[in-house]
């Protein structure tokens, strides 16, 4: 799936099974071949007591991908700082609001205009979604693993299904797992 990712697709792999099998250790044996390709490998957890918490594993692993960048040259972090200049423009607040790190890489931003609920869902997702583009390239594809799907809530499973319907993306492999007995037909993780 990785060889076919890096050379330009988008795809998503489930792993499933009951609580404490391995879903977790099978997908981290990945970690390293990956990263020996040139590919950043990224994960975020999701917890069942935080359902209220809107793209918590996604937040986690883009924290955890910024703080990897920060260790980079400083040649290097000013080039990760133009490109996401370029690529979210006056929307960058919006990624600082949740993953404020990446204010160490690009430094103080303007506020953003105030939307109504609809607009501000819509706003964050199309930034985001910018905002993953840009580690998600040739030179560096990028492997997202995403634990305990069965907890997500609905706006990462949306967000999600928009990066995966995109036909701008490219360079993404999604990884998730979920314990399946704890899924049925009807569970938001099946429906999306």
């Amino acid at each position: 799936a990785f060889d076919r990712v890096s050379a330009g697709t988008a795809e998503m792999m489930l792993v499933s099974g009951y609580s404490g099998i391995g879903k977790s250790c099978l997908v981290y044996e990945v970690h390293k071949p990956i990263v020996g390709a040139r590919g950043y490998f990224i994960a975020g957890k999701f917890d069942q007591f935080k359902r209220n918490i809107p793209y918590a594993a996604l937040i986690q692993a883009f924290q955890e991908l910024i703080r990897q960048l920060l260790t980079e040259s400083p040649e290097k972090i000013s080039f990760w700082k133009q490109n996401i200049f370029n690529a979210l423009g006056p929307n960058i607040r919006v990624i600082i609001d949740v993953i404020p790190e990446l204010e160490l890489i690009v430094g103080a931003t303007p506020e953003v205009s105030q939307l109504g609920a609809n607009e501000s869902q819509n706003r964050f997702n199309l930034a985001f979604k910018q905002f993953i583009h840009i580690f998600t390239q040739k030179v560096h594809p990028l492997v997202l693993f995403l634990d305990d799907l069965q907890w997500a809530d609905s706006a990462s499973l949306k967000l999600i299904q928009l990066l995966l319907t995109d036909s701008d993306s490219q360079y993404l492999l999604l990884i998730g797992a979920y314990r399946n007995n704890e899924v049925s037909p009807t569970h938001p993780l099946m429906q999306t």
